[in-house]
């Protein structure tokens, strides 16, 4: 899933929360592409930790891709970088 805002905060987590449910359901591995991101916020965060417990929980591959440094230093900086496998 290539997410196309270049925000990942609280305004889109919603939106994109049904989509990430399909992707969990209906795929056998989940792909978050993050080429197009260039902020992210802890609900984003939160969201992507849940998503990779779902993942686990259902024995799906779970990969991010394509990070910019300053999102990877927001994963750091939470202590999230390890949890997402980034």
């Amino acid at each position: 899933m290539e997410l196309q805002n270049n925000n990942f905060t609280i305004y889109e987590v919603e939106k994109l929360k049904e989509d990430f449910i399909n992707e969990i359901n209906n795929e056998k591995e989940v792909v978050v592409d993050f080429k197009n991101i260039t902020k992210i916020d802890m609900s984003a965060i939160q969201l992507l930790i849940s998503l990779k417990k779902s993942c686990d929980e259902k024995n799906k591959t779970f990969e991010i891709k394509n990070i910019k440094e300053e999102v990877l230093d927001s994963f750091e900086i939470t202590g999230t970088a390890y949890i997402l496998g980034v």
